[in-house]
């Protein structure tokens, strides 16, 4: 590209630095980086060394760009080295003062940007710290008494302060943070506990701790992310701690096994175990199988026959089936996770029917007994690893009375009751 130009000297520069100049800038047909002589050249001819060419051009003389003015205030662009005018954009080019000026202008207005939003996030913070000391407020006027709280919420509590209560007993650590023994087998059943003990008013929020994981919706209520919040316990360290020895010693197990609710929190327990594995095994082979409500009555249907041990086998064994699926012509691993369901109705159709053997697992590192598990099983039972190692009518029919229920048929599978888990799995899944 051309680019007019005018060369101008300083007024004391001798003639034969006025030379040297005049050969630095010249150019082929005003290109802008078309330059007939190179430093080394032009110092050859005038003994000088190439390397000090530079400095005497810069000294004596500059070239004014005719073509380009600052966007800004018109001023004309001034090149001193011939690197200037091959980088310079002769659209977008600022002057050395404009430029400074345009910066202390955004410099500003990001400064009263970062006010303004600090001053929004404090009006935020302040009303969340309102409503939640309002919801506190609330709560601490409506705590159960110990005597009040029903035996299967005691065990809850046991389970969370075993799990997530902070060294002090007085306050959890939040779900995110918890390293230590998991208080569910599965994140979604986690959250469903503090759920629960939050609206039984057995947890409230600390509010300095997680007002950030507090939102109010338009209905002017609180919703909490219970993955990451924090909480008190509203009983004081002597209640808790009697809670956790009646949790841990022996029990009315008849009237427990007799509780509705008892039974759901159990049954809640086993499905998570096994959702938590398949999602490990599925990631483990790249496979997303999507997990909703045909599913979850499958495995609901299947551990009403079989314990977790034998599940995870059947989980196992229909995973592999799937992932080696996806070797097959034109199946991708989309087809070959919407198969899951499939095989492990038909891995288990063959074990229930005989013609497989009813293989057991053992409980895999990456899946750790939790909380619940030792607090509503192990210690109910007086087992090891209940939970895992027997399906709950082999735990339930001894402490049954002559009432009771019929065991699920495996005829009734995907007519189970359902629940509200529907995950996605969170794959970077290639369609091939």
């Amino acid at each position: 590209m051309s680019v007019k130009t005018k060369l101008e000297y300083q007024p004391d520069i001798t003639e034969t630095n006025k030379l040297i100049c005049e050969r630095y800038w010249l150019r082929e047909s005003d290109k802008r980086s078309g330059f007939i002589y190179t430093c080394k050249e032009i110092g050859q001819e005038f003994d000088v060394k190439h390397q000090d060419i530079p400095s005497i051009v810069k000294v004596n003389a500059h070239l004014v760009v005719l073509d380009c003015q600052c966007i800004d205030c018109g001023t004309t662009k001034i090149c001193y080295t011939r690197s200037q005018l091959i980088q310079l954009d002769l659209i977008r080019w600022r002057c050395n003062d404009c430029r400074e000026a345009l910066e202390k202008r955004r410099d500003q207005e990001y400064l009263e940007y970062r006010i303004k939003q600090d001053r929004l996030a404090e009006e935020k913070r302040q009303t969340a710290l309102e409503y939640i000391n309002q919801c506190r407020s609330i709560q601490l006027s409506s705590i159960p008494s110990v005597t009040e709280l029903n035996d299967v919420d005691k065990l809850l509590l046991a389970a969370t302060v075993e799990s997530l209560g902070a060294d002090n007993i007085r306050n959890t650590v939040s779900l995110r943070d918890n390293l230590s023994l998991p208080l569910s087998p599965f994140s979604k059943l986690d959250e469903k506990i503090l759920q629960h003990l939050f609206k039984r008013n057995l947890l409230i929020l600390a509010p300095e701790h997680s007002y950030e994981y507090v939102t109010i919706n338009e209905e002017q209520e609180l919703e909490i992310d219970f993955y990451q919040a924090i909480f008190e316990f509203t009983y004081s360290i002597e209640n808790l701690t009697r809670i956790m020895i009646i949790a841990k010693s022996r029990k009315n197990t008849s009237a427990l096994v007799s509780d509705s609710q008892f039974k759901s929190w159990c049954e809640e327990v086993q499905l998570a175990e096994c959702l938590s594995y398949l999602i490990t095994r599925s990631r483990l082979n790249y496979l997303a199988p999507p997990i909703g409500e045909k599913l979850i009555s499958i495995l609901r249907a299947c551990l009403a026959e079989c314990s977790v041990s034998t599940m995870h086998y059947v989980i196992w064994k229909s995973v592999e089936n799937a992932a080696a699926y996806v070797q097959k012509p034109g199946i991708t691993r989309r087809h070959a996770s919407n198969s899951v369901s499939g095989n492990i109705e038909r891995v288990f159709g063959k074990i229930h029917s005989g013609s497989w053997k009813r293989n057991k697992s053992f409980r895999d590192a990456s899946h750790p007994q939790s909380a619940m598990a030792k607090i509503f099983f192990d210690y109910v039972f007086r087992v090891d690893d209940g939970s895992f190692h027997h399906t709950l009518d082999e735990l339930f029919s001894p402490y049954r009375s002559q009432k009771a229920l019929e065991p699920i048929s495996y005829a009734t599978l995907g007519d189970t009751k359902s629940t509200n888990y529907s995950v996605k799995i969170a794959l970077d899944i290639k369609q091939s």
